[in-house]
């Protein structure tokens, strides 16, 4: 007789459809705009897994509702929205967005309205003075962690590539990542040699890095995506060949990986969770991607779009998340916001079917996400993971409290 299916684990409580009164979410997606196909893989993922709590008991026997909104990609138009949910749908926390600048839009009005935010996005540099706040909560690793990784594993794998430039796309998730290399880059024994900002949207981007990066050169990190990233990788292979290459957090995220060709083969890429299904494992990420629908690729099944594992599944952990603080908790309404944001900052996730990326808390100081990363590199057209990149060797010093400095009334 042939073995059993493995069947999902499923988390401790309730099974069974739940019921009672709904807890509300604001979902803020990027249906449209210039982060759309990421909007696309949030709300499949959001959506899915709503559905598998409440078939699954649900919070507390409460089920979840989500409240979508368009942010159209505009952080203008998302703040509006924002407040909408908060004020005229009521809604008991606040969730999403790809776009760091939403998410920059976003937070003041989650504190305003003393709402919890989760932002989807990672790119927003939180933990700065200005930019967070006490409300605001985001799964994924910033930019700062994410280059952190990066030249760790330049200093420990790629050692005989010192001298490196950088290659972003000119607006804030692009200078955050310059910045922040410039910043790491000296720590690890690495040398920055240039910098070059490019327009989004820019149809030749050969004509931006021509000149501007050293023939010396041994290695460039980027930051950019989609056209922009397929206009970059084929100008710089033009340039320069065999130099290597290193992308911000998932910048292959909707690209045809077995089209991209010479031009790509052996780059590297920092993920904030694998797109490509992995192996000896407990099976936390066989069964995240049977219950939201993902292949061992990244891709919905059925329709073969790209899901962006990478941050997408920062979706699910945060549905889950805010299931397990309200039960710990014991948070029953709004009203309960202050015991709620006091007991995730100190809250400890544990490896399973709700964090298949693996175990990982908030820094109370300033909410930053302490979760491990995944390096990895293009092979004839497949994505290989080449290393797990822990969650101490990205941690950067704090230069905010919030618990100190914004007490919860």
């Amino acid at each position: 007789m042939g073995a059993r299916p493995r069947q999902p684990p499923r988390p401790g409580g309730a099974t069974g459809g739940a019921k009672g009164q709904s807890i509300k979410i604001g979902f803020l997606i990027d249906k449209t705009g210039a982060l759309a196909a990421y909007g696309y893989a949030h709300q499949k993922v959001g959506e899915a897994t709503v559905k598998y709590i409440n078939s699954h008991g649900g919070v507390g026997g409460r089920p979840l509702q989500l409240v979508e909104a368009d942010t159209t990609s505009d952080p203008g138009v998302a703040a509006t929205k924002a407040r909408q949910l908060i004020t005229s749908d009521h809604v008991d926390f606040l969730m999403g967005s790809n776009t760091s600048a939403v998410v920059l839009a976003v937070a003041p009005v989650a504190k305003e309205l003393k709402t919890v935010y989760f932002p989807t996005a990672g790119g927003a540099l939180l933990t700065e003075p200005g930019r967070g706040n006490r409300y605001v909560f985001d799964f994924n690793t910033d930019v700062k962690q994410e280059v952190n990784g990066v030249t760790s594993f330049i200093q420990s794998k790629l050692s005989t590539d010192k001298t490196w430039a950088t290659v972003v796309v000119d607006y804030s998730w692009g200078w955050d990542n310059e910045k922040s290399f410039q910043s790491s880059a000296p720590t690890k024994g690495i040398q920055d040699v240039a910098h070059v900002r490019v327009p989004l949207g820019s149809g030749d981007w050969l004509t931006f890095i021509q000149g501007k990066i050293p023939k010396t050169t041994q290695g460039v990190y980027f930051a950019n995506f989609g056209t922009d990233f397929l206009s970059f990788i084929q100008g710089l292979h033009t340039l320069n060949p065999t130099v290597a290459k290193i992308g911000a957090n998932f910048v292959l995220s909707g690209q045809d990986l077995p089209k991209l060709g010479d031009a790509a083969e052996g780059m590297y890429v920092i993920s904030g969770y694998p797109p490509y299904c992995q192996t000896n494992e407990p099976g936390y990420d066989q069964a995240f991607r049977q219950s939201v629908g993902m292949d061992c690729t990244g891709h919905e099944v059925g329709t073969g779009k790209d899901l962006v594992a990478s941050y997408s599944e920062s979706t699910w952990e945060t549905l889950w998340a805010i299931k397990e603080v309200i039960e710990k908790s014991g948070w029953k309404s709004k009203a309960d916001t202050p015991k709620f944001i006091q007991t995730l900052e100190s809250f400890q996730f544990e490896a399973g079917l709700s964090h298949p990326g693996g175990a990982k808390f908030f820094r109370p100081e300033d909410h930053l996400s302490m979760k491990s990363d995944w390096m990895m590199r293009l092979v004839s057209g497949k994505l290989q993971v080449v290393g797990e990149i822990d969650a101490n060797s990205m941690a950067y010093p704090s230069v905010v409290n919030y618990p100190q400095q914004q007490p919860l009334s």
